[in-house]
Formats: C-alpha cells, structure tokens, sequence
C-alpha cells in the first residue's frame, strides 16, 4: 500500500505503485531511477541495491521500464543485479572497460545494445551491437544513437558514477529516487537530492518501509 503525500502523488491519490509511475506522466530526455538508503547510500553490504529495495521499490521500478523506450545501466550494475534482456524496452549497457563477463544480457542478440571504448571481454562470440564511446563522455555517443533509433524515454538505472556522467549532459529531465527505510513525516522537509541542487520536489508518496520521491530539473 503506497500513500500519496503531496505533489503529482497527491493529486492523484495514488495507492500502488502502478500508480505512482502514471502519477510521474510521459517524459522526453532521461529519467534516472534510484533506490538511495537514509544515509546516502546506493549499495548494501554486498555492492547491491537489492539490499535496499522494497517490495513496492520493485514494483515502482518495472512499471517505470513499461513507460520506457530505452533503459541505460552500467556494467557494474548490470552484473551484480544479474541483468537480462527487457520484455518492455531496447537495454543499453555500458561499459568504461570494455568488460561484459557474467552479465546475461549482453550475450542476447536481439534487444541489446553494448556501448564502450572496445570490447575486453565478453562471454559469447556472438555479441550485440556495439557503439564506441569515450569513457570521459559516454552520453555524447549513447544519445546521438538513441536520436537516431527514435528512442525518446530513456531511464537511466545506474550506479552513481555513471549517473553523474549523466547529469554532465543537459537531457535529464526528472529523477525518481525511493529512500529506504521510510523517512518520518517530520523530516520530508529535509529530504534532499545526492545528484543536483537545481531540481524541484515535485511529488512525494510513501509505503510502509519507503519514501517515493520524484524531482524535476
């Protein structure tokens, strides 16, 4: 059970997390996603996030890849999350380098796209597509691709190396972070963004064991 508590959540009263993400509405550019502990942290003890996720979390996260033309992660995280190939959207990983051991998605052959200086390694002769980046860059190449294959809603899923790459660009529109545990009603007002401090507050909901958050620049 998720409760509205005040902006786009509220005015839409949303109970679940289906409905939270149509709360959020379409979004052209990207929307980086993140599951954030209350004391800053990105990764459980085990160099996960699924150690932070909520139930609800992950029910937030795929119905916002439902509204998603291209999902954007890191390697990093595509290997400790086990990452496969998306029934609802185009998978782009990235790789500063070149390194795509042990992820299962980048051995599918349709669905999957590789962005990195070269390929290092990898786990099957057959690889996706492959696009060259400069690791300094990597947005600069990933977006003239995305232009290119019409792919106009990009959420972003990735650790915050490759997220603060992403906010050198101008294209990130909106940030969806939950922070786990709940944080008290009374501390709402210092709720605070670990990325920018150009964006605005523009919804709040809650669960039992999270804090939903969405921010717009």
């Amino acid at each position: 059970m998720i409760s509205a508590i005040s902006g786009l959540a509220l005015s839409r009263q949303v109970t679940n997390a289906e409905d939270l993400a149509q709360s959020y509405g379409p979004w052209s550019g990207i929307r980086t996603n993140h599951v954030v502990s209350t004391r800053g942290s990105f990764f459980d003890e085990t160099g996960s996030s699924r150690g932070l996720s909520t139930k609800e979390d992950l029910e937030l996260l795929l119905a916002l890849r439902k509204q998603a033309d291209l999902v954007i992660v890191d390697a990093v995280t595509a290997r400790n999350e086990q990452y496969r190939k998306l029934s609802s959207a185009h998978l782009a990983i990235v790789s500063a380098s070149g390194n795509f051991r042990s992820i299962p998605a980048a051995t599918a052959t349709s669905g999957v796209t590789l962005f990195a200086p070269s390929i290092q390694e990898s786990d099957n002769d057959s690889k996706p597509e492959v696009i060259t980046i400069d690791p300094a860059e990597p947005f600069a190449s990933l977006l003239t691709w995305a232009s290119r294959m019409q792919l106009d809603s990009l959420l972003l899923e990735a650790g915050p190396t490759l997220t603060k790459l992403c906010f050198k660009t101008t294209q990130v529109a909106q940030s969806a972070i939950t922070v786990t545990p709940k944080v008290p009603l009374e501390d709402l007002d210092r709720l605070g963004n670990p990325f920018s401090n150009q964006g605005s507050l523009v919804s709040v909901a809650q669960s039992s064991d999270a804090t939903f958050t969405l921010w717009s620049y």
